[in-house]
């Protein structure tokens, strides 16, 4: 069986880590607004723009997703790193008290590596929110961990026509495309994943490799 890419275990520990900042009472959505995050974000000292940025995880909405992929150019190193979490934080909300229950449950089943039944509850999540691209995103992922890149990467394309800004799709695309041997292809996935945030390391690293592959290929 090959081996899943690293970048499904790097978002596998940020949605672990996103479920504990979303419960931590000072992050509660009920102690700031979405206004006052974005007035913290115009600020001229980074503190407080490392605040706003960080509020936008729990107030935000998919409207402040250029705002926040804006940020993945900032020149620190913290507000792109809290940029980048704020974003999956909107990203994986579903903003529906069944849909969100269940997307944790899927989650927590393909982190135990309990891949048929995290797909089932994928399935059914997908059935209540088909709009729901971020549903897309993570069943694709659990279909990579299958070693079922075909299907993977007809979920990951349904998640990138929901969100277009989705890098993370992009990213899983480009893994695909290499798995199936279309390196030119996931060559131009990987590029358009770092145009959208240029410092996934684990990007650049595929890319390069899709580059030599690439151009194997055109010989």
């Amino acid at each position: 069986m090959l081996t899943a890419p690293r970048h499904i275990f790097r978002l596998l520990s940020l949605a672990i880590c996103l479920v504990l900042i979303a419960n931590a009472p000072a992050w509660s959505a009920g102690t700031v607004t979405r206004e006052e995050a974005l007035r913290k974000i115009g600020s001229t000292q980074m503190e407080q723009r490392r605040q706003g940025y960080g509020w936008l995880a729990d107030v935000g909405t998919m409207e402040d997703t250029p705002l926040l992929l804006s940020a993945l150019t900032d020149d620190e190193d913290l507000i792109r790193g809290v940029a980048e979490q704020s974003l999956w934080g909107i990203w994986m909300r579903a903003n529906d008290s069944v849909a969100d229950p269940l997307f944790q449950v899927a989650l927590d089943l393909m982190n135990q590596n309990k891949l048929q039944e995290s797909e089932e509850h994928f399935d059914r999540l997908l059935q209540l929110k088909p709009e729901f691209a971020e549903g897309w995103h993570r069943r694709g992922q659990t279909k990579v961990l299958a070693d079922r890149w075909a299907d993977a990467a007809a979920d990951f394309a349904r998640a990138l026509e929901l969100n277009p800004y989705h890098f993370g799709a992009l990213e899983g695309l480009g893994h695909c495309s290499m798995h199936l041997g279309r390196n030119v292809e996931a060559l131009q996935y990987f590029q358009k994943a770092l145009e959208l945030n240029p410092h996934l390391e684990a990007v650049q690293e595929a890319l390069r490799r899709a580059s030599r592959a690439a151009d194997r290929e055109r010989t």
